[in-house]
C-alpha cells in the first residue's frame, strides 16, 4: 500500500512537471511568434501605397497565370493582408508559424509627453491622473514631483520632491533635474508606484512635439487639454468610432463649435492638439496558443526606408 501511494504521488508529480514544461515551451514559442509579428509589422509600416499597388497587381497577374482568371476574386481575398499597415485603433491579424497574432499599432502622438509638462499644465495633468481613479493628493504629489524632476532648481512644488527627499530613501539617488530619457524613469519619481506606473505607461511618452493627436488619444489623455470636457472628449471618440480617422480640422472645429468653443478659445485649444501622426510608433503583438497568450512590444522610429528600434519589451 505504501509503494502504491508512492507510485501515485510520483505519477502525479511527473504529470504536473510535464504540464509545466509544456506550458513553458508554449510561452516561449508565443513570445518568439509575437516578436516575429512585430518585425513583420515594421516592414508593413514601410510599404508605400505605390509599392502596395504594384505588389497587388504583380501578385494577381501571377496567380491568374497559374490558376486562371476565374479565381481572381479568391486571389484578391488571399492577398488582402499584403496591404500596408499604419497606426490605427483597430488591431491587425497575422499568423506566424502555428500562432495567431493580434498586432496593435499606435502612434506616440496619442499620448501625453511628460517632458512637455509645465507649471501651466499642472492642473490639467492632475485632472488626468484623477480620471484614472487616483486620489487627489496622490495625483498632485505625482504631478509636482514630475515637475521637480524636470526643472533644474532645488525648489519644491507644493507636494513635490527634490534632492533632499530622494537622499532619505533606503537606496538614495538624485533627481534628474532634466528631461526623462525613458518612460521607465518615471518609476523613480516620488509617488509613482509599480501599480500606478502600469496604469499610466500606455498613456504617457517621452517622444513627439507634445501636441495630442485626437485620432489616437484615450478619453483620459484628451482631458489633459485645457477646455476639453468629458462631453467634448466623448464626442471626439464617438466620431472616430463612427467615421474613422478625423482628417480635416474643419471636422474638429465643428465638434468644438457645438459645445461653444469658438474664436480665440478654439485657437487656444488647437495649440495642444494635432491631426498629424508622428514617426514614433509602438507595435504591440499578442500571440495565442489555446488559452496561453504572450505579448511583445517594439517602440520604433519610422524614417525613409527603415524603422529604427528604440526599445523592445518582451513579456
Amino acid at each position: 500500500m505504501i509503494l502504491g501511494f508512492i507510485a501515485v504521488s510520483f505519477t502525479r508529480n511527473t504529470s504536473i512537471a510535464i504540464k509545466t514544461e509544456i506550458t513553458f515551451t508554449e510561452r516561449i514559442k508565443n513570445i518568439y511568434a509575437a516578436r516575429g509579428a512585430c518585425m513583420y509589422a515594421t516592414q508593413k509600416l514601410l510599404q508605400s501605397k505605390n509599392q502596395e499597388k504594384d505588389a497587388k497587381t504583380s501578385k494577381i497577374a501571377e496567380l491568374k497565370k497559374k490558376r486562371g482568371a476565374e479565381k481572381d476574386s479568391d486571389d484578391r481575398k488571399k492577398i488582402k493582408n499584403s496591404s500596408s499597415w499604419m497606426p490605427s485603433n483597430s488591431p491587425y491579424s497575422i499568423r506566424i508559424g502555428d500562432r495567431d497574432c493580434e498586432v496593435s499599432i499606435s502612434d506616440e502622438s496619442g499620448k501625453i509627453n511628460v517632458n512637455k509638462i509645465t507649471d501651466d499644465m499642472r492642473v490639467s495633468f492632475t485632472k488626468v491622473l484623477k480620471a484614472y481613479k487616483l486620489k487627489e493628493l496622490v495625483a498632485e504629489t505625482i504631478t509636482d514631483s514630475i515637475l521637480d524632476w524636470l526643472d533644474e532648481d532645488e525648489l519644491h512644488h507644493v507636494n513635490g520632491a527634490e534632492k533632499d527627499y530622494y537622499a532619505t530613501l533606503s537606496d538614495p539617488y538624485e533627481p534628474k533635474n532634466g528631461p526623462f530619457e525613458s518612460i521607465e524613469e518615471l518609476t523613480l519619481v516620488k509617488g509613482v508606484t509599480p501599480q500606478i506606473f502600469d496604469l499610466l505607461r500606455d498613456h504617457l511618452t517621452i517622444y513627439g512635439s507634445g501636441k495630442v493627436n485626437v485620432n489616437f488619444a484615450s478619453k483620459e489623455v484628451l482631458l489633459y487639454v485645457p477646455t476639453i470636457t468629458d462631453e467634448i472628449a466623448d464626442a471626439i471618440i464617438q466620431l472616430r468610432k463612427k467615421r474613422g480617422k478625423i482628417k480635416k480640422l474643419d471636422t474638429l472645429k465643428e465638434i468644438f463649435r457645438h459645445f461653444g468653443v469658438i474664436g480665440k478659445d478654439y485657437e487656444e485649444v488647437m495649440k495642444y492638439l494635432t491631426l498629424d501622426n508622428s514617426n514614433y510608433i509602438l507595435i504591440n503583438s499578442i500571440a495565442s496558443s489555446g488559452t496561453i497568450k504572450n505579448e511583445y512590444r517594439l517602440l520604433v522610429l519610422k524614417s525613409a526606408g527603415h524603422c529604427k528600434i528604440l526599445a523592445a519589451y518582451p513579456e
